[in-house]
């Protein structure tokens, strides 16, 4: 079927409410091309000039007299009831009919022209800004991608965007931004290098936390069982907000500073960062430790592996130099951090408990 014959079908179907979803999509889609606005415009002429006159019934009182008026004339008639006028044929030329649509039979008639005329108005408002109409109304598709067990998932946005997933981590984004905001939501721990785009905003929603950014690179990690949320800026610079008790906390750092929110006393908190350029490994996995406390390095272990893991007491001040990657198996990962720190590990109860 060729457009033309295509648009006139479906402005028929939908001058008479009887497209389907499909055809819907269709028919806005062949507006929008606009290649035959000759066609569309002849089309809404000769609708508007096949909408029948109604009988001026009922207008005037029965009681009052009036001059002038012709014999046998239709403008009033006192035994005519709009009711039992009918929809003349000539109003719905070559609509096709469809077994499962109900057929239009006895309507008042000044009823189906004010339907038509308020139709026609609305669409002929569509046709006439189709262009910001179907912007405006267009809901570009939610997309979803989710690193289970120990996965990590790469992928670059509509924008340029691109972000390094970590495990058990999941991000709610877009097929294509709209608006004035880039919008995603984050649960878990990713690593964003943001294009940049000064009049479109890149935001990340994490619960209550609002990450907004215009083009940096920084870590984000806010897994929903844990305590804080953790923003570790390498470049450039991020706005951090938290909603808390109906008003808004909001801290700015720069690179090599990190952002921490405790999510149960609702605080924000700055400090520098010197090592934030360790990110740019450990989005992949590999985290060097330079003399880290023992028991960062298992909180570490226990947010890449979703794990816990119990630290003896006598340990706890104890400092780790080497490297770990985290896309091995947690056992191997736990050997080999024992093996250094000339420590060893237990399965205990479905956790881990690390012993001097």
């Amino acid at each position: 079927m060729e457009e033309k014959e295509e648009l006139n079908h479906l402005y028929q179907l939908y001058l008479y409410n009887r497209c389907n979803p499909e055809e819907l999509n269709r028919f806005f889609v062949l507006i929008n091309e606009g290649k035959d606005e000759e066609n569309l415009v002849q089309l809404l002429s000769l609708t508007w000039d096949q909408i029948p006159m109604a009988p001026a019934t009922g207008l005037f009182p029965s009681f009052l007299p009036l001059k002038n008026q012709p014999e046998n004339s239709s403008i009033i008639n006192s035994d005519l009831h709009p009711a039992d006028l009918t929809i003349p044929d000539t109003a719905a030329p070559n609509v096709p009919q469809h077994s499962d649509f109900p057929t239009r039979k006895s309507y008042p008639m000044f009823r189906y022209i004010s339907a038509v005329a308020a139709m026609l108005l609305i669409f002929c408002s569509i046709y006439l800004y189709r262009a910001e109409l179907w912007t405006a109304f267009e809901i570009s598709p939610k997309m979803e991608i989710a690193s289970v067990n120990n996965s990590r998932r790469q992928l670059q946005l509509s924008d340029g965007t691109k972000v390094w997933l970590s495990p058990h981590s999941k991000l709610t984004y877009p097929a294509s931004f709209k608006g004035n905001h880039r919008l995603v939501s984050l649960d878990g721990e990713a690593f964003f290098e943001v294009a940049h785009d000064a009049s479109h905003p890149f935001i990340i929603k994490t619960g209550k936390v609002s990450t907004r950014v215009l083009g940096t690179s920084f870590s984000l990690s806010a897994y929903s069982n844990e305590e804080n949320v953790n923003i570790t800026l390498l470049n450039g610079k991020v706005a951090v907000s938290l909603d808390a008790a109906g008003k808004r906390k909001e801290a700015i750092i720069t690179a090599n500073q990190r952002v921490s929110v405790d999510k149960e006393q609702q605080t924000i908190s700055t400090i520098n960062f010197p090592d934030a350029q360790d990110f740019l490994e450990r989005r992949l996995g590999l985290f060097d430790y330079k003399g880290t406390a023992l028991q960062e390095v298992v909180e570490d272990l226990e947010m890449q592996y979703q794990v816990q893991i119990k630290l003896s007491p006598e340990l706890q001040k104890h400092r780790f130099y080497g490297h770990l990657d985290m896309n091995t198996p947690l056992k191997q990962s736990l050997q080999k951090l024992c093996t250094v720190m000339e420590t060893e590990w237990k399965e205990d109860g479905g956790q881990y408990v690390i012993l001097k």
